[in-house]
């Protein structure tokens, strides 16, 4: 049952923050509402303030500066999914996008409020993490950006400091030349594991790689020091690095058992996908 709380709707990022700042834990954001109206209805989080981003100028736009796809907070998935600029530019983020629940969740929540709640079993961290993805942190007295790995802190839980919302996500493109693949497993539609690999692969050699799991622990992660081992092997090679890897996978990921997978099943499909992918994006190679 939803306990009353009351709607705020300031005109901009300044005045949201200033509001954060006056209500603290007594208020939280509200942007697409899909996570977080059920979390109040089932006493998860209790608010007496929910402060309405929708309205504000920019944080709805998509746009594009030479370098990045810049993304505002209360973009949907939906939209995500089938923009037009996101699907050239940022195509793996866009087939993320489409594997979100069902088509309501997709059109009602948000890319802001996805990261902010930062539930380990979601899709668009792993993906973003290929691309190096950065937020911009907004207060009332300035902003600043910081990498997407740096702001998924926890299970849960995020870099967001008191007064801050975040804005923007910016995103850069692939390299030239590279191809890439999102797999995942999922189970009442949520992702038990995904896997987002990128490559390019030179004389069917890997010529450079990353590589991201989630959903296997408490948030996604790039693997760096697998892409520096598969550097080099063929698709056979790598796929055997891959298997043999089973400790360091665990031990990065922190793989927890819950419904929707043992932490051992978790690992070995981490290898497995990873495989696959790796291949798709081979297949794809200079082709997005």
């Amino acid at each position: 049952m939803l306990q009353p709380f009351r709607v705020l709707t300031p005109a901009n990022v300044e005045e949201a923050s200033e509001e954060l700042v006056r209500l603290g834990e007594r208020a939280t954001i509200y942007a697409g509402g899909a996570e977080l109206i059920l979390l109040l209805r089932y006493g998860m989080v209790h608010a007496e303030y929910l402060i309405n981003i929708k309205g504000i100028d920019g944080l709805s736009e998509i746009g594009w500066n030479g370098r990045t796809v810049q993304i505002g907070a209360t973009v949907t998935h939906r939209r995500l999914e089938t923009d037009s600029l996101i699907r050239e530019r940022v195509p793996l983020l866009a087939d993320a996008e489409s594997r979100i629940a069902n088509i309501r969740v997709r059109n009602q929540g948000t890319l802001g409020g996805n990261l902010c709640f930062n539930d380990p079993h979601s899709d668009p961290g792993t993906a973003l993490l290929l691309h190096e993805a950065e937020v911009v942190l907004a207060r009332k007295d300035g902003h600043r950006q910081i990498p997407l790995s740096d702001f998924l802190s926890g299970m849960y839980s995020t870099g967001l400091e008191p007064g801050e919302l975040l804005q923007k996500v910016f995103v850069a493109p692939l390299p030239v030349g590279w191809g890439a693949a999102y797999l995942r497993v999922h189970r009442y539609q949520r992702p038990t594991l995904n896997v987002a690999v990128a490559a390019k692969l030179q004389n069917g050699a890997v010529e450079d790689a990353r590589l991201a799991v989630g959903c296997v622990g408490p948030k996604p992660l790039r693997l760096s020091e697998l892409e520096s081992k598969i550097r080099g092997e063929k698709l056979d090679g790598a796929k055997r690095i891959f298997a043999d890897s089973k400790q360091y996978l665990k031990d990065q990921l922190e793989p927890v058992d819950d419904l929707l997978g043992s932490a051992d099943y978790k690992i070995y499909m981490a290898a497995v996908l990873l495989g696959r992918a790796l291949s798709q994006a081979g297949r794809s190679n200079g082709k997005g």
